[in-house]
């Protein structure tokens, strides 16, 4: 069973660890953009998801307590952590732009 379920976190590693790469790759070609940065966020998201789960598939194919802790806390607080990036980003983009107080300076002149 234990064997099983090493195997399945090893597929999931390579799917999150494959698309973590690509969403990387492509935010740091587009970096000059604004969705760049999420994509750059969302690919470091999914190199950690893939991390996490590797560490729970080899404390679970080990039986190390002190690898199942490690990832499961690891998983949490690193999502955590770019949920509030992401957030932040999002809220950044759809917020509608005052203009700036060197526009309205240039402006009066």
């Amino acid at each position: 069973m234990s064997l099983m379920l090493a195997v399945l976190c090893f597929l999931t590693v390579v799917g999150a660890a494959w698309r973590g790469a690509r969403l990387l790759a492509h935010g740091l070609r587009q970096a000059e953009y604004p969705h760049g940065a999420l994509c750059v966020i969302r690919g470091i998201r999914g190199v950690i998801v893939a991390v996490s789960i590797a560490a729970l598939g080899g404390g679970v194919l080990s039986e190390s307590k002190g690898l199942l802790v490690f990832g499961v806390i690891f998983l949490g607080e690193e999502l955590y952590e770019t949920g509030v990036v992401l957030l932040a980003l999002r809220a950044s983009l759809t917020a509608p732009r005052a203009p700036s107080s060197l526009a309205v300076a240039n402006s009066a002149v």
